[in-house]
């Protein structure tokens, strides 16, 4: 069993299809775990892990940190399905949608949640990232991660994990990251619909399963679309470059996601496990 820790449910490329995705991410022992980026789509997150017996995060993603922005105290933190808080943090590539300042606040302001665990964002500011982070003692993982050995080692010093996804997989930069990361700290992931690993990236030669595609996504996944199945790949790829076997590294990397996630991922895990 994979648990993959970011699926963006709540996106318009799942709006047809959902059931679908869903189905053939159950059938292929996956449990998705779903991202809120706003109070929309936390909502509906939420809804969505009802539904489908998972778990969501609930928050509000550095690009929608605007100056009307939502209340987190107005989130419903407290649901039974709501496993941490998130997506949340900083992301400077992105500077047209929303200003340093407005994401430093409204980070800071979901930080003060720290019986919860947290979801967190990182692009093109680690110092910053890293600055704010240490006035907070929290628990939680840097999903997406791209960065560089030094940025790493600061983020697991902080006590934290670190998510892995195909855009962590793009360059060969990256991939000497991975040979380097230690395995107790990594949980993955596919930040579905986006991050697939794309022919161009420099870990698509150490992909081993394929899914088919059609344009449609009839019967099959949609081509150019990423989907919580696609996380096999993820882990040949893991793999492959810290020369692991996959079986074991998918139940170590079971107990990091449990270690993390507490009790409540355990009991699901069982519950699943009593499905399949």
């Amino acid at each position: 069993m994979i648990i993959d820790i970011a699926m963006n449910i709540a996106d318009k490329a799942f709006q047809n299809d959902v059931e679908n995705v869903i189905e053939r991410t159950f059938k292929n022992n996956i449990i998705p775990f779903f991202v809120g980026t706003n109070y929309e789509t936390s909502i509906q997150c939420i809804n969505y892990a009802d539904k489908y017996n998972t778990f969501s995060y609930a928050g509000i993603h550095p690009v929608n940190a605007t100056k009307n922005k939502s209340d987190i105290k107005m989130f419903p933190l407290r649901h039974s399905k709501v496993i941490g808080i998130g997506e949340c943090g900083l992301d400077y590539d992105r500077l047209l949608y929303t200003s340093k300042e407005d994401q430093k606040c409204i980070f800071k302001e979901q930080l003060e949640f720290k019986e919860h665990l947290y979801f967190l964002h990182s692009r093109n500011c680690h110092r910053d990232f890293m600055e704010i982070l240490s006035d907070y003692n929290i628990n939680g993982v840097v999903h997406s991660f791209t960065g560089t050995c030094e940025e790493m080692k600061d983020i697991i010093k902080k006590g934290l994990y670190i998510g892995i996804n195909g855009c962590s997989l793009k360059y060969e930069e990256n991939l000497e990251f991975i040979k380097e990361v230690p395995l107790e700290r990594v949980l993955l992931e596919t930040d579905a619909p986006y991050c697939k690993i794309s022919k161009s990236y420099a870990g698509y030669k150490y992909v081993q399963t394929f899914f088919k595609e059609n344009k449609k996504g009839i019967g099959c996944l949609k081509k150019g679309r990423n989907e919580p199945v696609n996380i096999r790949q993820v882990l040949e790829v893991f793999c492959y470059l810290k020369e692991l076997c996959p079986l074991e590294t998918e139940n170590f990397l079971l107990e990091n996601a449990c270690k993390l996630f507490g009790s409540k991922l355990e009991t699901l895990i069982k519950e699943k496990s009593k499905i399949t």
